[in-house]
């Protein structure tokens, strides 16, 4: 499939000579395949539709409405004037963590995939109320820091904040997040809050300032459909006797600085994230960065396996309550696990769903 992408795109290369391309169609979600055709391609840059199998129609659907039903110009809406960011009406003041260098230009009109549905202050705390959940509001300018902290003591946070991603990948606003330099977070992660096998692989998400400093890749690929390696000074030599193991004991030895987001071949599936399109989870990765040196943290779509991604305040308390996380974030508000009472609907629920 690789090789097929590589000839279909030089061709399409030859016959156009434009230096950009964009990919649709489901094996546009094959992100190996996406990273070679950037890697060994003629193209400055790739942007990939980020619900790129037959969801994505969906978009296409409302586009066509908009310009053959609708008499508007066939053009982004955000040219149009019409479209509205996400966050856009409640944009929050700089963190005060600043990053060491700027984001390059930006030009993705749709603004990280943002397109699901959101929950006020007030619907969170009528759901907290509803459901007896035990929370504390913490204000926003804290909020990142606070979260940063969790992160770096090797506890697992899963995030409700704004609109609910559009496509396959969780991208931060559904999302299970965790601390990357931590050599027994991925097994911890799949086997108690995923509930699947130990070695399947987590992506990273970085900060797009420090893309180029962590790996072979120095773009944009916001929605997690670029895999690139991690760069050689940031692996670990691999002991000898490793290259003898077999298995499960091969894939725990230690890749990298950052093991629980680096595959057994060094590379990694990226989430690079930028503060115009995510200021709450970028500012927690700011903060984690500043604390701990690593603008990285591992994004897992906020789920356990054979569930969809929750989409409610209500669905992520459900999630959060089965499985082994230690933290949940809705919006401002701050759960701890040891705090929540008990549920009988909690205990015997895996039959609820059919395991992938």
């Amino acid at each position: 499939t690789e090789e097929v992408m590589l000839k279909m795109t030089a061709f399409a290369h030859k016959e156009t000579g434009m230096r950009d391309l964009c990919l649709a169609g489901g094996v546009a979600l094959n992100c190996v395949g996406n990273g070679r055709v950037l890697r060994e391609g003629p193209f400055d840059q790739i942007w990939v539709q980020p619900a790129a199998g037959d969801a994505g129609g969906a978009l296409g659907v409302a586009l066509s409405l908009w310009h053959k039903h609708l008499d508007q110009l066939r053009t982004s809406c955000e040219a149009a004037g019409t479209w509205e960011r996400p966050h856009a009406a409640r944009r929050e003041p700089q963190s005060s963590r600043k990053p060491q260098a700027a984001s390059p230009k930006y030009a993705d009109a749709m603004s990280g995939s943002y397109l699901g549905p959101s929950y006020t202050e007030a619907e969170i705390a009528e759901a907290i109320a509803k459901g007896g959940w035990v929370a504390r509001k913490v204000d926003r300018a804290a909020l990142a820091d606070e979260v940063a902290a969790v992160l770096a003591s090797e506890k697992v946070v899963g995030l409700l904040q704004g609109r609910m991603e559009f496509g396959p990948r969780a991208l931060g606003g559904r999302s299970i997040i965790g601390d990357p330099r931590s050599p027994k977070m991925q097994a911890q992660m799949n086997l108690k809050i995923k509930f699947r096998e130990s070695f399947r692989p987590f992506a990273p998400a970085v900060l797009r300032e420090h893309v180029a400093e962590w790996f072979e890749l120095d773009g944009d690929s916001p929605y997690m459909l670029m895999v690139a390696d991690v760069k050689a000074e940031r692996r670990l030599p691999v002991p000898p006797e490793a290259e003898q193991l077999w298995g499960i004991e091969k894939l725990n030895v230690p890749r990298s600085t950052v093991p629980a987001i680096t595959h057994v071949d060094y590379s990694a599936r990226i989430q690079t994230v930028r503060r115009e399109t995510s200021p709450l989870y970028y500012d927690i990765m700011a903060a984690f960065h500043a604390r701990t040196g690593c603008p990285i943290i591992i994004n897992t779509s906020f789920n356990v396996r054979g569930e969809p991604i929750v989409c409610s305040p209500e669905d992520a308390y459900r999630c959060f309550m089965r499985s082994d996380m230690d933290v949940l974030v809705l919006e401002n508000f701050l759960l701890e696990k040891a705090d929540q009472p008990k549920r009988a609907e909690d205990e015997n629920w895996k039959t609820e769903f059919v395991l992938d």
